[in-house]
């Protein structure tokens, strides 16, 4: 794994270079035509260039270097030129609001966009730069300046780490309530006159905007980073998939052996906080022969559940993911309900008794002995509370008749 990310990374340089040059130039030459456009003086034409040149090759080179290190969240540095595509929206951005009041700049959205797809440091650094860039081009002062990089960071440091939660109402209150802060301060304190209603508009119009764009931008990552395959997964799990509405049809019991699965998959999968959609992708396709080797090998799966299916195929060899480890618990234990069920013969005449307890005991005694989980990643701690999840569930074992 570890030599393919080399390789890729090997094999992107040249790609990598190109979108940085390509960054640097319209970057330098946009700085030019609008200095150009407002008529600057010569002097200051030159000098915002060759800053906009530095300051661009100094965000690459920060970028180039955390790309290189692993320093990047998420999985932005397997999708590298996303950073770059945000980079030149930021700077779209910040030209614009070289002609915009101070007050109205988005520069929370461009804060918050190049963190997310890039990491803290990239994006505070890559941000910063172009929100001088803006005051480079607007003439504005320090105070600008400071407002916007205060509640920029600000926001990045709430919106760190999303997790498959997802948590975003607070966070995006607390950045705009901030923004409205320091705008608000900003524009009393910079007054020279008593301040009025019509002073505000702008700061209200861009903190409405800003909560427009940083929702739609977290629409976005959510669709790209934190749920990339959430409509593959919503269509592979439904019950109405040609392939599990064959296997109901072919074989009713078969298919009932993988809905029970799935079932325990979930539950256990949502306690010990694994990822519960590849999970019961697993749990549902894990039985099919030819089929899922079809399936397999037209990569039908997102990469999160094929890795779950093959461990388990290999499992004689010794299973590595935890997942995997819940899907074997899972089928071994509706196999055993199954079979103990048919052994005490409730089928004629519906009062033999099981004790479960017992029965899930002795499977993970023999699992243990075994060292059947020895190269898997998953702790006796999480085995045991697996375990547990298993003697809470002896109301749904009557489904299992």
């Amino acid at each position: 794994m570890e030599e393919n990310k080399k390789e890729n990374k090997k094999k992107a340089g040249w790609k990598f270079f190109l979108a940085e040059l390509t960054i640097i130039i319209m970057g330098t030459l946009g700085m030019g035509a609008l200095g150009l456009i407002r008529k600057q003086p010569e002097d200051r034409l030159l000098r915002n260039c060759v800053m906009m040149l530095l300051i661009l090759g100094t965000v690459c080179f920060h970028l180039r270097r955390e790309y290189v290190h692993d320093g990047l969240d998420y999985d932005n540095g397997d999708h590298i030129f996303r950073f770059f595509l945000c980079l030149g929206i930021g700077l779209a951005a910040a030209f614009a609001c070289g002609f915009l009041p101070v007050g109205g700049w988005p520069f929370l959205l461009v804060f918050v966009m190049l963190s997310l797809f890039g990491s803290m440091s990239v994006g505070i650094l890559s941000a910063t730069s172009l929100l001088l860039v803006s005051v480079l081009l607007s003439g504005s002062d320090a105070g600008g300046f400071a407002l916007y990089f205060v509640c920029g960071v600000f926001a990045v440091t709430l919106f760190r780490h999303l997790g498959e939660d997802f948590k975003i109402g607070i966070p995006l209150f607390l950045s705009v309530l901030c923004l409205l802060v320091c705008e608000t301060a900003s524009v009393i304190l910079t007054a020279n006159a008593r301040p009025d209603f019509e002073m505000f508009v702008i700061p209200a119009a861009n903190m409405i905007v800003s909560s427009i764009l940083l929702l739609g931008c977290l629409k976005v990552f959510s669709s790209v980073v934190v749920y990339p395959h959430r409509e593959k997964y919503l269509d592979i799990n439904d019950s109405e998939n040609p392939v599990i509405a064959r296997l109901r049809e072919r074989d009713k019991n078969e298919y009932m052996h993988c809905v029970h699965t799935t079932y325990f998959c979930e539950r256990i999968g949502k306690r010990l906080g694994l990822d519960v959609d590849a999970l019961k992708s697993a749990g549902y396709y894990y039985r099919l022969g030819g089929e899922l080797t079809q399936m397999l090998e037209d990569e039908q799966f997102p990469p999160s559940a094929r890795e779950i299916l093959l461990d388990y195929r290999n499992r004689n060899t010794g299973m590595k993911k935890k997942e995997t480890a819940v899907l074997y618990c899972s089928d071994m234990i509706v196999t055993s309900v199954k079979s103990a069920y048919e052994k005490t013969g409730f089928e004629k005449d519906g009062q033999a008794q099981i004790n479960f307890d017992r029965l899930i005991d002795d499977i993970f005694a023999r699992l243990f002995k075994d060292k059947t989980f020895d190269k898997c990643d998953i702790s006796i701690g999480e085995l045991r509370t697996m375990q547990q999840i298993f003697k809470e569930e002896k109301l749904y074992y009557d489904f299992l008749r």
